[in-house]
């Protein structure tokens, strides 16, 4: 193959290259993570340019899967990827996905002391609760309150406790 030939070859790889740049994302989502991804639902119509999406169809307590698929100005799709999933609660903290396959919900504890330890806090809540949201009906206004969280599976174990938080009743 002479130079001209391989000059050429070359830039039309990189015109090919530059014009399968990446312009978004398709979203998809399945409620089981082993199906065949053929079979997930893409969930955009049209790609979404940065990756962040909010499921306003997803039903509480039920658990889904998502995927990504990168697309290109024609419209190509890369193969799947997986997404890194986070929440953010009320005050802008954001927090990893559980991933517990068997969760239930969540063990709110409070203490008034911080410095007492973690076992002997007071469980708020009499069932676990299913979502990121407490409004803890027994508390003062002006005082200060400390709670932590403990994600608890099918069987009631709980897991490590998660960070302590400290909030003042208005």
């Amino acid at each position: 193959m002479n130079k001209k030939k391989i000059r050429q070859k070359l830039k039309q790889k990189a015109i090919n290259r530059i014009d399968r740049k990446y312009i978004g994302f398709h979203v998809y989502r399945s409620a089981n993570e082993s199906l065949p991804f053929i079979f997930w639902e893409r969930l955009t119509d049209e790609p979404i340019p940065d990756g962040n999406f909010n499921d306003p169809a997803a039903q509480l307590g039920q658990r889904f899967y998502y995927k990504l698929t990168q697309v290109d100005a024609q419209g190509n799709e890369s193969a799947p990827i997986t997404p890194q999933t986070t929440y953010t609660d009320h005050a802008g903290n954001q927090f990893e996905q559980n991933p517990l396959v068997d969760f239930v919900g969540y063990n709110m504890y409070r203490s008034a002391d911080e410095d007492i330890p973690l076992g002997q806090w007071e469980r708020r809540n009499k069932e676990p609760i299913p979502t990121t949201e407490y409004k803890d009906e027994g508390v003062e206004s002006g005082e200060i309150y400390f709670y932590y969280v403990r994600a608890v599976d099918s069987k009631g174990n709980e897991s490590a406790p998660g960070e302590v938080i400290r909030v003042i009743r208005k």
